[in-house]
């Protein structure tokens, strides 16, 4: 061998592991794999660095500057070879994990996606003379999720009686002061409105809200959305849509509905979970909606007057549910700092997540995947566990001249547009399908099931305490 054909293999050979060395420098010096929430034992992935893969006698002879003429023709040629196959085998298979990694995690993104495609059938006329009418109604709301679906419900609405109802958004810090600052000025006010149910005492004592005139008696309408539409036995909103929690889990893992979650705990003990797996349940701690069922069994809400609402708590299962949701803490392993529904349901469409509580608005986000759904199972065979419901509702704004029309409207919008709120919005009618999917079967039970969330004003204060006591655990 020459000195030349010496030169070339050395170069060959520094570049082959240069090429590994940057792509594991590129993964990190050092990575450790989250611990995974198995009855409190951390699993760890071994250590890798920018080295990975090469020899450390040719590493040796490189550092030390060992001159490739000193060694005999045909081990340079052998090292040489053997070492850039190893070297090049390590960065290609190190690439193809990655573009596997990527892969995986983009498809869980793109799982997470925006609603699919869906249109309302409306003729361009109709358009065009919306466009140029003049408005008859003023509706105000305050989630952007719900676009696309009342402007629909506006247009149809305009198709079928020539009324022509002005569709605002107002993403403001205070919806409901707004409305009453508005209302009271006589300027460009809301005739209708969309609020949650936990608003509508509210806004009932500001005088912003009339009696629901066209009833639901004849509407196949839940039975938790007539109770959260009703205050002081009078009925009063048009119930719309609700959101509550449910439990979702890996089939293929599982294989039937865990019972409890300390079940899921002991089954996690003797089923080792495939090695993606960092997470055995996640839920977004930070929020009290989620956090609810965790306490639920021990608390009950009292209202005897307007503006009042005793929270009554059982203190010895109180205190039971508590120590029992420090306890599972260890098993689970959530991260409170990061955790969030986005990222819980990314992680749970590529593996990373076993079970997760989270809610029927972010259902629709799961279509395409195999998994399964049911409610929210007890805490363990002695403490039981129930969600908590929230009911959004169109109110007629008492100070409007146009009731009958504002009725009518909101009437239509809840009803007649029923079966077109989930492909618009995500959101679930409180009106369910005439045949329901399964998802749909069984979020409607978890709703009506469920504890609603109080419309006394003072229910904050039960919320904000709630999301205290949980912080203190994090």
């Amino acid at each position: 061998m020459n000195t030349l054909q010496k030169k070339i293999i050395s170069v060959l050979l520094i570049c082959a592991l240069f090429v590994a060395g940057v792509v594991m420098i590129k993964k990190g010096t050092s990575v450790e794999k989250d611990s995974i929430a198995v009855s409190g034992q951390k699993t760890e992935q071994q250590t890798i660095g920018p080295n990975a893969g090469v020899s450390s006698e040719l590493m040796a002879l490189l550092s030390e500057g060992v001159s490739v003429e000193g060694m005999g023709d045909d081990a340079l040629t052998d090292a040489t070879e053997t070492q850039a196959t190893e070297a090049l085998a390590d960065a290609t298979e190190t690439q193809a994990n990655e573009a596997l990694t990527d892969a995986t995690e983009t498809q869980a993104t793109e799982a997470v996606a925006a609603l699919p495609d869906y249109t309302v059938d409306v003729s361009d006329k109709t358009k065009q003379a919306y466009e140029k009418a003049k408005t008859d109604l003023n509706f105000w709301y305050e989630d952007e999720g719900y676009t696309a679906f009342f402007e629909a419900a506006a247009l149809r609405y305009f198709e079928e009686t020539g009324n022509k109802v002005a569709v605002q958004c107002q993403n403001t810090i205070d919806y409901m002061g707004d409305v009453y600052d508005k209302t009271m000025q006589d300027d460009a006010f809301p005739d209708v409105y969309l609020i949650s149910g936990d608003n509508l005492e509210e806004a009932y004592l500001y005088g912003l809200v009339s009696v629901n005139e066209k009833g639901l008696d004849e509407v196949n309408v839940a039975s938790n959305a007539k109770n959260a539409a009703t205050y002081g036995e009078k009925l009063l909103g048009y119930p719309l849509s609700y959101n509550t929690t449910v439990f979702i889990f890996q089939t293929d893992y599982f294989g039937e509905a865990p019972t409890s979650l300390q079940a899921i705990i002991d089954y996690s003990n003797e089923n080792e979970p495939p090695e993606n797996v960092e997470y055995l349940l996640e839920w977004d701690v930070n929020d009290p909606f989620y956090d609810f069922p965790f306490i639920s069994n021990s608390v009950t809400f009292e209202k005897n007057e307007a503006k009042s609402m005793n929270v009554v708590y059982d203190e010895e299962l109180y205190q039971q549910d508590l120590e029992y949701f420090e306890g599972i803490l260890v098993s689970f392993s959530v991260d409170a700092t990061t955790v969030s529904e986005e990222e819980i349901i990314e992680n749970f469409l590529a593996g990373r997540t076993l079970s997760a509580i989270i809610d029927t608005d972010s259902l629709y986000k799961l279509d395409n995947y195999d998994y399964s759904l049911m409610l929210m199972p007890n805490l363990n065979d002695t403490l039981e566990a129930k969600s908590c419901a929230i009911t959004d509702m169109l109110v007629v704004n008492d100070f409007s001249d146009e009731q009958d029309m504002a009725s009518d409207f909101a009437y239509f919008t809840t009803v007649a547009m029923a079966s077109e709120l989930r492909p618009l919005t995500g959101h679930f009618s409180v009106i369910p399908s005439e045949t329901p999917s399964w998802v749909e079967q069984v979020s409607y039970e978890a709703y009506e099931s469920a504890v609603l969330v109080p419309d006394s004003q003072d229910a904050k204060d039960f919320w904000v305490k709630l999301e205290e006591t949980i912080s203190e655990y994090f």
